[in-house]
C-alpha cells in the first residue's frame, strides 16, 4: 500500500507553488511557462494547482508581487531608512539582489508580458511606485531618481545575461559592471 503524504496547509502549499512558479516563469515567461510542470514540481495535481491560483495569469502576477515585495523589503526600505547615502545603500542592496538571477529574470518577464493589459498595469504601478519612492527620499531629486531606476534596469538586464559570473574572465564585463558606480 502506498504511503500517504502528510497534508500541507494552504499557506505552505501557496508558498511552494510560488517558488516553483518563479523557477518556471522566470526562465520561460508567462506563455512558455507550464502550470503542469509547476504542479509536478510541487507534487500536486494540476487541478489542485488551480484551486490555489485559479488562472495561469493570476499565478504569474502573484509571482511578480512576490518579486516586488522582495525588492521593497531589501532595497527600497534600506534606502528610505538610510540617513546617509540612501542611493548608495539602495545600489548595494540592488547589487545583492542581482545575485538572485531568477528574481531579475521574472521582473524582465513581467515587462515582456506587458502586451497583456492586466500585466502591463501591474508593471506600470510597480515601476511608478519604485520611481516615486526613490524620488521621495530626502535630497533625491527627479533626475537622480530617474538615473537610479534607469541604471537599476540596465543592471537587471546584465544580471539576466549572467554578466556578474562572467566578470572575472571578461574584461569588458568587469569594466561595465564597475562603471557608473
Amino acid at each position: 500500500m502506498a504511503e500517504k503524504r502528510p497534508r500541507v496547509g494552504i499557506e505552505q502549499r501557496r508558498r511552494q507553488i510560488l517558488e516553483a512558479a518563479l523557477k518556471e516563469f522566470s526562465h520561460k515567461g508567462l506563455h512558455g511557462g507550464s502550470t503542469v510542470t509547476i504542479a509536478k514540481d510541487v507534487e500536486i495535481s494540476h487541478p489542485n494547482l488551480f484551486r490555489v491560483f485559479p488562472t495561469k495569469r493570476e499565478l504569474f502576477i502573484a509571482v511578480l508581487h512576490e518579486a516586488f515585495a522582495t525588492v521593497e523589503r531589501r532595497m527600497l526600505r534600506a534606502g528610505e531608512s538610510a540617513e546617509d547615502r540612501p542611493l548608495e545603500t539602495m545600489a548595494e542592496a540592488w547589487g545583492e539582489l542581482m545575485e538572485q538571477r531568477e528574481l531579475m529574470l521574472i521582473l524582465l518577464q513581467g515587462y515582456a508580458a506587458s502586451e497583456d493589459p492586466e500585466i502591463r498595469d501591474v508593471m506600470h504601478r510597480w515601476t511608478q511606485e519604485t520611481f516615486e519612492r526613490v524620488e521621495a527620499i530626502p535630497n533625491v531629486n527627479t533626475d537622480m531618481a530617474h538615473d537610479f531606476v534607469a541604471a537599476g534596469m540596465l543592471y537587471m538586464v546584465a544580471a539576466s545575461m549572467d554578466l556578474p559570473a562572467r566578470a572575472a574572465d571578461d574584461a569588458w564585463v568587469d569594466r561595465f559592471l564597475a562603471s557608473g558606480a
